[in-house]
């Protein structure tokens, strides 16, 4: 509803904030291309952040008009009049990658998500073996799977959105992986053979708590407790697993001031593996659900979860392995508080 009325306004203003998935150059144009962008990033940081990251029209120079005509073929902007051009994306700069996202201004629910904390934690953390294949559920831009194809023998990623996918094919035509990563479309595990089995298996799943009722975004509706996702790949995550595999998650999780809800759920899911949680932030319930306070059905929503006596929110990153049952919980201030300096280059 919220995100309905936004994209109504934007209308009625007259306001073109979606765009289609940017086109994939070709390997000799995508190195190009990259190196043009690396070249005008270094050099332009204010001016790239203001079209890639703030969203907002530039005034190019004579210097740059034959980049942004280069950017404006394959989608990346749109020529809004003499040597004026708007973004139709954003465009991360990550460890000398590329990643395109949606704009934040694009509200249908095939949103694909920008980069933020999590996907910037994921990259630093994940734990992937060389040699292991990997699995990322809930695809998006795939910025995880690109960097995860780093040491993998084998990167496969999977989404429901066929938009995400379509980024997903850009960003890695712009930034080719050391392994091809092999997308394929559908709800988490059901795409795949039945039994096929990954050595390291990673998600950052929708997490944001949606009253019924509310139309949200594909890659943040999370259900009411956040955890409708979660719950139903936990179940089918240990015949997925490779003998020795891994599992790794990053999502909010509601709890109380004793814990988070995840963690009994992966104990449950997950009984013969130890648990290494990074707890990244805790919040008050109140304070995450901000966005639907005027929603008409927000008083009964939030009137559930108190019944349920969940007054907190976890950030967490959950790391599983083989191993005697267990769980060892880590505060991980350091690396927050570089990831944090990191994204903020973002916002």
């Amino acid at each position: 509803m919220l995100q309905g009325a936004r994209r109504r306004i934007d209308l009625l203003l007259g306001r073109k904030t979606e765009f289609a998935p940017p086109t994939h150059p070709e390997a000799a144009g995508a190195q190009a291309l990259r190196d043009e962008l690396t070249r005008w990033h270094a050099g332009s940081v204010d001016r790239y952040a203001r079209v890639f990251l703030a969203g907002k029209p530039l005034l190019v120079t004579r210097q740059e008009r034959a980049l942004f005509a280069r950017l404006a073929a394959h989608g990346l902007v749109e020529r809004l009049g003499p040597s004026i051009y708007q973004p139709c994306v954003r465009l991360f700069p990550l460890y000398g990658r590329f990643i395109a996202t949606d704009l934040l201004s694009h509200s249908t629910p095939d949103q694909v998500f920008s980069l933020m904390f999590e996907q910037l934690y994921l990259v630093r953390n994940m734990g992937v073996h060389e040699g292991d294949r990997v699995l990322e559920l809930c695809l998006g831009s795939g910025v995880n799977s690109l960097f995860a194809a780093d040491a993998a023998r084998a990167v496969t990623g999977i989404d429901i959105n066929d938009r995400a996918l379509a980024f997903a094919r850009f960003n890695e035509a712009l930034n080719p992986a050391a392994v091809p990563v092999e997308r394929l479309e559908g709800s988490l595990y059901e795409p795949l053979a039945v039994g096929r089995v990954f050595d390291l298996i990673v998600v950052n799943p929708p997490f944001e708590f949606v009253p019924q009722g509310e139309e949200w975004f594909l890659h943040s509706d999370g259900g009411e407790d956040g955890l409708d996702v979660v719950r139903t790949l936990l179940a089918d995550t240990p015949a997925r697993l490779a003998p020795g595999g891994r599992f790794e998650i990053i999502t909010w999780s509601p709890g109380t001031k004793l814990g988070p809800l995840l963690v009994d759920l992966m104990r449950e899911a997950l009984p013969g593996m130890r648990l290494l949680v990074h707890v990244l932030d805790v919040a008050p319930m109140d304070n995450h659900i901000q966005a639907f306070k005027r929603s008409p059905h927000y008083d009964a929503f939030r009137a559930r979860l108190a019944k349920r006596g969940l007054d907190e929110v976890y950030f967490l990153f959950v790391h599983a392995a083989p191993g005697a049952p267990g769980v060892e919980v880590v505060t991980p201030e350091q690396e927050v508080e570089t990831c944090r300096g990191l994204a903020a280059a973002w916002l």
